[in-house]
């Protein structure tokens, strides 16, 4: 998987989802945090690390396909 989360640290802020640019990332209705909902459209760019306030998201190079890299 490319993009994990930690349940547990996640706040519900919702900056992940926000500045995700492949929309691989939701806010669970129930349990009211983030969750990876589009794995495979995931194109590892670590956006959703880089604006998480408590450090809950990691994201990883383990993708079967190769990242795009640039849209055009």
């Amino acid at each position: 998987m490319a993009v994990m989360i930690t349940v547990d640290k996640c706040i519900g802020c919702g900056a992940c989802v926000a500045t995700c640019p492949c929309d691989v990332l939701r806010i669970d209705r129930e349990s009211k945090k983030a969750e990876v909902k589009y794995v495979s459209e995931c194109q590892v760019c670590s956006m959703c690390t880089l604006y998480c306030p408590v450090n809950a998201i990691a994201v990883t190079p383990d993708k079967p396909d190769n990242p795009m890299l640039a849209y055009g």
